[in-house]
């Protein structure tokens, strides 16, 4: 029995160590092919489209092929059922969300902030489909500000990477669910060529979906839009286009980037932060608040059922009246 074990386990091992090392070469050049694209995306030295490479390391994970197989299982999954029980007439329209925490969340599960948002746009795609599922009609994510920009290069090139690759995904499945997609940004100079084109290539292929709307704003900031729209108003003024008295608040709301759709009946914001942080201003006049504790990515159906429940049935709109 000595020696079936021992030179039968020998063999075993020398084949194991081959094994071995041809997955670790297949692997390495897989690694390196997946991290071609934030180095395309970022190819500028210096500015917000850098990327610093000290970090690359700690944040490859997220372009292996594990990833990309649970995103689209993730798309893929189950369509949500409706749960809240709320009449449909009391459904809110339009629901808008300040998705925040992903840091927060990412440092505390993983020891690492890029992982958190990773796994908070998985939750976006769950969100939309809780919507959907609930009779809501538009939902509003506030993605990307516009003073996200100063944050540190190699995070804002971990999101823009993020967001290069769900912009396919999500394009293939808001066709199959219906969804129109629109990118609201106040600033679009920033965001990387690659990402612009993935951008335009979705809203272009979705713009004929009619059974929900979702905004994304990126590269967006509150005060921006107004100061864009009173600019738009200044230039049709000016070129005589519009009559000084025609300037009201209809004229500068059909100027505004949410045009397409009625303004929020609620704005979440996760993480027990309560602030707007530059988030649809204009828009947020008789939005009612809904302030949640938890992270973005640890957001449960639940919550939302009852954020349209506490909604229905305890929120009474007077409009100033």
């Amino acid at each position: 029995s000595k020696i079936c074990s021992s030179k039968p386990e020998k063999k075993e091992s020398r084949i194991d160590e081959i094994w071995l090392r041809r997955k670790l070469a297949m692997g390495f050049s897989r690694f390196l092919g997946r991290i071609t694209m934030p180095f395309r995306v970022f190819s500028s030295s210096s500015g917000p489209r850098a990327i610093l490479t000290r970090k690359v390391n700690s944040d490859v994970d997220l372009f292996k092929d594990e990833r990309d197989k649970s995103t689209r299982a993730e798309l893929k999954g189950a369509v949500s059922v409706r749960e809240s029980g709320v009449d449909l007439r009391r459904v809110p329209r339009h629901v808008a969300v300040i998705m925040d925490g992903n840091r927060r969340y990412g440092k505390a599960k993983y020891g690492n902030a890029t992982r958190g948002h990773w796994d908070g746009s998985k939750t976006l795609i769950e969100f939309a489909k809780w919507c959907i599922a609930e009779g809501v009609q538009v939902l509003t994510v506030y993605a990307f500000s516009t003073e996200n920009w100063d944050r540190d290069p190699s995070e804002v090139s971990a999101l823009m990477s993020i967001f290069c690759k769900y912009c396919d995904e999500l394009r293939v499945e808001a066709i199959k669910q219906g969804i129109q997609i629109h990118v609201l940004s106040t600033d679009d100079t920033r965001i990387p060529q690659e990402v612009m084109s993935g951008i335009n290539q979705m809203v272009m292929e979705t713009k004929r979906c009619n059974k929900f709307t979702m905004n994304i704003c990126l590269s967006y900031g509150g005060r921006g839009e107004i100061t864009n729209a009173c600019r738009l108003i200044a230039k049709d003024v000016k070129e005589g286009n519009l009559d000084i008295d025609g300037v009201d608040e209809q004229a500068l709301e059909r100027r505004m980037l949410t045009g397409h759709c009625c303004d929020p009946d609620i704005i979440i914001r996760t993480s027990g932060e309560e602030r707007l942080s530059n988030f649809l201003l204009w828009q947020a006049a008789y939005s009612e608040f809904f302030f949640l504790k938890k992270q973005w990515p640890e957001l449960q159906k639940d919550d939302l059922i009852g954020v349209i429940r506490t909604y229905a049935r305890g929120r009474k709109r007077r409009y100033g009246k």
